[in-house]
């Protein structure tokens, strides 16, 4: 059973941490694994918050190109009073140490470690803050402290072009504002293998979600994630035209969206919470249970950048037609391939007694519980106007519609989805302080709010014959780690699957099988490194088709692994890598690039 966080001594005054161990990084690592450093944690420093704040701050001469901050499996990493910053002269990389994955993991003693804020905290110090690229791997991000206390968000970045990385992580807790994630301009942000939980913590009928952004920004990656019980818009794609928020940048697009493999089951607010002028949008093998519940009464001044421009409600899929933002002959692209969409009927009701108590003088409540407005559905359809260029790459196949027979949903569609109509009645009304309540099945001490349950309580997997093949290349849809045999067939054939989903997506069609193999090979290229040899670093070059998923790595003649220079989503043709040798020895190494089917390696030496 995890540790609790012990609350510091009230009403004492507060000395600095620095004042009470010495400023050193060695204080702080509790063993050296190569590049990787094992952090100390809470009862490692005799019940003192902060440990990994300070190993990351003190971890700037000298460091290593694959420095690795190993937290404690079962381990409690809490904040006060300060929000630790990543390096942004070097990539951060925080891994907890047991990389099972977080929703087949039933073993009660490794649980991921947890990073949360202390209860000694003045105001709402929690989470990082990305000053450069940042990952973090099998750990529990929980936006609170036990007392109770919400944070504002886990992630905000401090600077531009960075790459977010979250996989194989629990978040639990994030509506004091916004979201888990805040970011600034251009950022990749991935979430790979991710369980989120409880999406709740303030009375707001809007907050609750994963990921906002106010600028415009490059790729967002979900995969393979699982999102339960929200309660406010969980993706906000912000959009603020030119006389509304004159200060602002005003083009708040992506140019690549994707969720793939994702299920949302019981989400009371937008899954989407998109105004319409997002392109380069797929939505693929998805599962979207009892979500986008809160109806909709017209449009007011307190939801403004959060609505349809025509008053319309908003469905799973919106897209607007004519903006200042975006022009009538700038093609929209959006693929919906391989989605299942089920609402319980007793939710049916709910516009009907919002109706009958006239909440907020409004009689005319509306169901956002639809795939797509009246509008939108026609821009798919290219009726009238849109049939036309500018709307033939918007592609929707037919949504399934069922409820998968998951093996264990514990009471989730009895007595939470109750309390999820329950919160979406109330917190319509612009007066409302309703706040949706927590679903705890495990750990139910008010003590340990910051604890998320362990292990994680329901199986989601299911035994449906036809959805288990329903996805590309006949692997089930929604959250593969449920299926994890499958998911480790279909990781091997993961990158060519991005690769036709992209380029069905810039063609307006939809994937069919797996083919085109020689064409698609064809056009990859990956140059020889240029100085070579070199000291100490060089720059690779590549170039690729489409924008897909690409892993490049350096490899030592042994074929051990000593760089991975990129493994992510790539969306520009032609890239350029520069190769930093300076912590290695002299001799010849191996890059390797794959894409797709696509494979190539070139020498590189090293002469010192």
């Amino acid at each position: 059973m995890k540790k609790v966080i012990i609350l510091f001594t009230v009403l004492t005054i507060w000395i600095p941490f620095f004042s009470i161990f010495p400023q050193s990084l060695s204080d702080y690592v509790k063993e050296v694994k190569g590049d990787t450093l094992v952090i100390k944690d809470y009862y490692d420093m005799n019940s003192q918050p902060n440990s990994l704040h300070y190993a990351l701050l003190l971890d700037s001469a000298d460091v290593p190109a694959g420095r690795v901050y190993e937290l404690q499996a079962g381990g409690l990493y809490s904040f006060s009073n300060v929000s630790p910053i990543s390096s942004s002269k070097h990539p951060t990389v925080i891994v907890g140490s047991d990389p099972t994955m977080v929703v087949n993991n039933k073993n009660t003693l490794s649980s991921p470690p947890l990073i949360c804020t202390d209860n000694s905290s003045l105001g709402w110090a929690t989470g990082i803050d990305a000053a450069g690229d940042l990952t973090i791997k099998n750990c529990e991000l929980v936006s609170t402290a036990d007392d109770g206390r919400i944070g504002i968000k886990f992630t905000l970045t401090n600077n531009s072009d960075l790459h977010l990385t979250y996989d194989n992580c629990l978040f639990e807790h994030c509506a004091h504002w916004f979201v888990f994630i805040r970011d600034d301009s251009n950022q990749n942000v991935t979430f790979r293998n991710c369980f989120f939980v409880n999406m709740n913590g303030q009375p707001c009928r809007r907050d609750g979600g994963v990921f906002i952004s106010f600028h415009e920004q490059d790729t967002l990656l979900v995969e393979n994630c699982t999102h339960i019980m929200a309660q406010g818009h969980m993706y906000k794609f912000m959009i603020y035209p030119d006389n509304q928020l004159p200060w602002y940048p005003h083009d708040y697009q992506f140019k690549r969206i994707i969720f793939n493999h994702n299920t949302f089951i019981n989400c009371a607010g937008l899954v989407f919470m998109n105004p319409g002028y997002q392109s380069s949008v797929s939505l693929t093998n998805n599962i979207f249970v009892n979500c986008n519940v809160q109806s909709f009464g017209g449009i007011n001044e307190y939801d403004v950048y959060e609505q349809d421009p025509d008053g319309l409600p908003m469905g799973l899929v919106n897209v607007y037609p004519d903006s200042v933002i975006v022009a009538n002959n700038t093609p929209r692209k959006f693929l919906c391939q391989n989605n299942l969409v089920y609402w319980d009927p007793t939710l049916a009701d709910t516009d009907s007694i919002l109706n009958a108590r006239a909440v907020n003088d409004v009689t005319d409540w509306q169901s956002q519980m639809i795939i797509m407005n009246t509008r939108t559905d026609s821009m798919f359809k290219h009726i009238g106007r849109f049939d036309a260029e500018p709307y033939s790459y918007l592609v929707t196949d037919s949504w399934k519609n069922k409820l998968p027979d998951f093996t264990d949903p514990q009471d989730l569609f009895t007595t939470q989805l109750a309390n999820l109509k329950t919160f979406a009645l109330g917190t319509v009304d612009l007066n409302s302080v309703d706040k949706l309540s927590d679903w705890r099945l495990v750990n139910n001490d008010p003590d340990r709010y910051a604890e998320p349950d362990w292990p994680i309580p329901v199986d989601l997997s299911y035994s449906d014959d036809d959805l288990l093949t329903a996805g590309y290349g006949g692997f089930p849809i929604g959250d593969l780690n449920w299926f994890p045999a499958k998911k480790a067939d279909w990781y091997a054939q993961r990158i060519y699957e991005y690769d036709i989903i992209n380029n069905a997506l810039n063609a307006g069609r939809f994937v069919t099988e797996v083919n085109d193999q020689e064409s698609i090979i064809a056009e990859f290229q990956l140059q020889q490194n240029y100085p070579n040899p070199f000291n100490p670093g060089t720059i690779i070059s590549f170039t690729i088709p489409e924008a897909g998923f690409v892993s490049l790595k350096v490899y030592n003649i042994l074929g051990q692994e000593v760089a991975a220079l990129i493994d992510d989503f790539i969306y520009s043709k032609t890239n350029q890598i520069k190769f930093d040798g300076s912590d290695l020895a002299s001799g010849v190494y191996v890059a390797r690039l794959s894409a797709g089917n696509f494979d190539k390696s070139i020498k590189l030496i090293l002469i010192k």
